[in-house]
């Protein structure tokens, strides 16, 4: 009679799993129970993470938007903007936005407006507007042009430096007009799942530059910031989860972190957009870098929180 050791059993299953999971990229091979001296051995297939992105690592690598300028963008653009100006006023207005008032009185700033390219949305232009009238003073508000099916959008962002309602980071308004917008593109949600936030960033009036995962260790700059990462869910759904790395005038980032709540169908449930740690890098007084007992030339570097 033969008999199997718990060691040998834990092998065979071993194995068979190590099968399983190499043959996902094989053409599927039908394979019969087999039964090894009453012991009856199955190849295991695991079940797909349900997603609303795809597993691969390509994804998420670039961490910024380019924004043009109105003298920068494309003809069909700048034609596009101008036929539906009057459209962009009219639903600013009933958002309480007036895109005529105090343009040409001293002191009073002007509106001016920029792209934000998504390519995760290429059929539709995202602008955003401001109007700078001084420090505190600032106004602001996104517009969303269609190139074919659709209807234009405007989203509050601020007014006279005050958000209007709740903060269009993460308010229902923008979180509905951003999933009608992947709706009316009719090509499902993009697998670029980094650029999407971003793209939601730009709608809600943001210049986010997210930090990523240095390829090299010598490419690590400070400020250190968590590198940008989707989280899959096992029950389904997933979280985009990035930082905003951008460095503003007194090069100093502002410390924000982003994470996107998506469904299983790829719906936008909801957004959370708050202050973050920031890491930085000051020089030790009185200590040196050493390496395998070689004094090095600079200081070393003292990695703490913010105002510490």
């Amino acid at each position: 009679m033969a008999t199997f050791s718990f060691l040998r059993i834990g092998t065979a299953l071993a194995c068979m799993v190590m099968v399983g999971a190499g043959l996902q990229a094989q053409k599927p091979v039908s394979s019969p129970v087999e039964d090894m001296h009453g012991l009856k051995i199955r190849e295991i297939h695991p079940k797909p993470l349900p997603t609303p992105f795809p597993l691969d690592v390509s994804a998420g690598r670039v961490g910024t938007l380019e924004f043009r300028t109105a003298e920068t963008m494309t003809e069909a653009d700048r034609l596009l903007v101008g036929a539906n100006e009057g459209e962009i006023a009219r639903r600013a207005g009933l958002q309480g936005i007036d895109l005529e008032g105090r343009i040409g009185e001293p002191g009073g700033g002007s509106w001016g407006y920029e792209q934000a390219v998504c390519p995760v949305f290429p059929d539709h232009v995202v602008l955003e507007y401001s109007r700078d009238n001084g420090r505190g003073d600032v106004t602001l508000f996104s517009a969303v042009i269609p190139r074919g099916e659709g209807h234009v959008r405007v989203i509050p962002v601020a007014r006279r430096g005050y958000s209007l309602w709740t903060p269009a980071s993460s308010n229902a308004l923008t979180l509905n007009d951003f999933n009608h917008i992947v709706k009316e593109e009719g090509h499902g949600l993009s697998p670029d799942w980094l650029r999407l936030g971003l793209c939601y960033a730009a709608l809600s009036g943001g210049h986010v530059r997210a930090a990523l995962q240095a390829r090299l260790a010598m490419d690590e700059v400070y400020p250190l910031r968590t590198p940008a990462r989707l989280v899959v869910s096992g029950k389904g759904g997933a979280e985009v989860r990035f930082a905003d790395s951008t460095l503003n005038e007194q090069r100093r980032t502002k410390a924000t972190d982003w994470v996107l709540t998506f469904a299983q169908n790829g719906r936008l449930l909801k957004v959370k957009h708050t202050e973050g740690p920031e890491l930085r890098a000051r020089p030790v007084v009185g200590t040196a870098m050493e390496v395998r007992g070689v004094p090095g030339k600079e200081p070393a570097m003292e990695v703490t929180g913010p105002g510490k």
